[in-house]
């Protein structure tokens, strides 16, 4: 192997190395997690088991296996979406700039090998100044170690940009809201990337996705709701 190629996989190896601890869930800033199905929203764990969190994700996960979520600046006040896409300042080589991504997709959800964990494998397409950023797909866990405690964290991933070269990147979300009926979750995000390319951020965003709970459906106990009096 080329004294260059070495040089190469050797970045690529740290960076994926250092990356795994640079992005912290932002688990701290969490004081409760919020639920909405329909018109009822109220704590989480007031009203639900770990178990039944659970099994919400994995519903909503399971219906929305290949598509497109879209990722949403917002802020946990309005849990709206702001802008489209979340960005963090990037020093790609000697070039300052953003990185940014606006959308993930999942595939392969199935019960984790740990108790309280959900494994699946998430892409994320990242931008630098605009220009797309080649990532590989990687392995994730969507983990409710309590009501309150939900977070979504992605393996380090290898991406590459142009002339820079391989970096490894990370990225995790602590779930602040649940909206099942339309199909969102909101959260502290961190996202790091590191090796030809290095940057950090973090924030608040939302994750809408295509495919919502249908209107009739439970799917944190997987039974129908039962018709409001009177409707």
């Amino acid at each position: 192997m080329s004294t260059h190629r070495w040089s190469l996989l050797t970045v690529s190896v740290a960076a994926l190395l250092l990356t795994g601890c640079a992005a912290i869930p932002q688990q701290s800033n969490v004081k409760e997690v919020r639920i909405c199905k329909a018109a009822d929203c109220g704590t989480a764990s007031q009203k639900y088991s770990s178990g039944q969190l659970l099994a919400g994700f994995e519903q909503l996960l399971k219906a929305n296996d290949g598509e497109k979520v879209t990722i949403c600046s917002s802020n946990p006040k309005t849990r709206a979406c702001e802008s489209v896409g979340a960005c963090q300042f990037v020093l790609g080589g000697i070039v300052p700039g953003n990185g940014c991504s606006d959308s993930m997709v999942f595939t392969e959800i199935a019960m984790g090998k740990q108790p309280g964990q959900l494994d699946l494998k998430a892409s994320m397409p990242l931008t630098f100044i605009w220009t797309p950023v080649y990532c590989v797909t990687t392995p994730a866990t969507l983990s409710v170690r309590s009501p309150d405690e939900i977070a979504l964290e992605f393996q380090p991933r290898f991406c590459s940009w142009m002339a820079v070269g391989p970096m490894g990147a990370t990225f995790n979300l602590a779930v602040e809201s649940i909206d099942l009926s339309h199909g969102q979750i909101g959260g502290y995000w961190s996202h790091a990337v590191s090796g030809g390319g290095n940057g950090r951020g973090s924030g608040y965003l939302v994750l809408k996705f295509p495919k919502a709970m249908p209107a009739g459906e439970n799917w944190l106990d997987g039974q129908p709701l039962l018709p409001v009096a009177g409707n």
